[in-house]
């Protein structure tokens, strides 16, 4: 695909200030060796990695809701679709990154949503599969197939009111300590997550 597809990066919930996390929640267990992991500040990390994987091969990369604030969603998505009026709604796609989590440690897997129907989001969201399947073989993928694509499909906010194509990728599970340490509390994870939705734009 050309370059000149706009990417909006959306790290999902609030960040850090002044050492108070802006957002209940939204982390790992204290896990034995005392490691623990914040989503708030794992998000944004990987959103920077992959910001500057776009920025470095040549994709216009807009941050959305760049702030340590909890940006309300409403916001998120008004400024996510000022940019899609501008550049063109179809030139656009809205990533907004999360990992996941659950009272039960024993679920697992990696996951991407896209808002209910058949949009122009599943196209996208099929790519990043493909993707994360090449990068993690053996892994689980958390999928829906009832409606022929692997998607799972919600009414999240941010997926439902965009008006450009929106995926929201649940990178694992930080509530399960396999995966929270392999992919999400690990440099190297990160950096493996940021690829996986990198690779997936530029080879479309």
């Amino acid at each position: 695909m050309s370059k000149k597809l706009v990417i909006l990066l959306d790290a999902g919930h609030g960040g850090i200030i002044d050492g108070e996390y802006q957002t209940s929640g939204k982390r790992s267990p204290k896990w034995d060796d005392g490691t623990q992991y914040f989503e708030v500040k794992g998000n944004r990390q990987i959103r920077e990695i992959l910001y500057l994987l776009l920025v470095e091969a040549g994709y216009k990369v807009h941050k959305i809701a760049d702030s340590q604030e909890d940006i309300p969603l409403s916001e998120r998505v008004k400024e996510a679709n000022s940019y899609a009026s501008f550049y063109g709604a179809s030139n656009c796609l809205y990533i907004s990154i999360h990992s996941n989590g659950f009272s039960k440690e024993s679920a697992h897997g990696w996951s991407v949503y896209t808002s209910v129907g058949e949009t122009k989001s599943d196209m996208y969201a099929t790519k990043l599969y493909e993707e994360a399947e090449k990068m993690w073989p053996g892994e689980n993928f958390r999928k829906s197939t009832s409606d022929g694509d692997p998607d799972k499909e919600s009414n999240f906010y941010v997926l439902r009111k965009t008006s450009c194509p929106a995926i929201l990728s649940e990178n694992f599970f930080h509530t399960n300590e396999r995966e929270c340490k392999r992919f999400l509390l690990s440099e190297q994870g990160r950096i493996e997550i940021a690829e996986v939705h990198f690779n997936m734009i530029n080879n479309l």
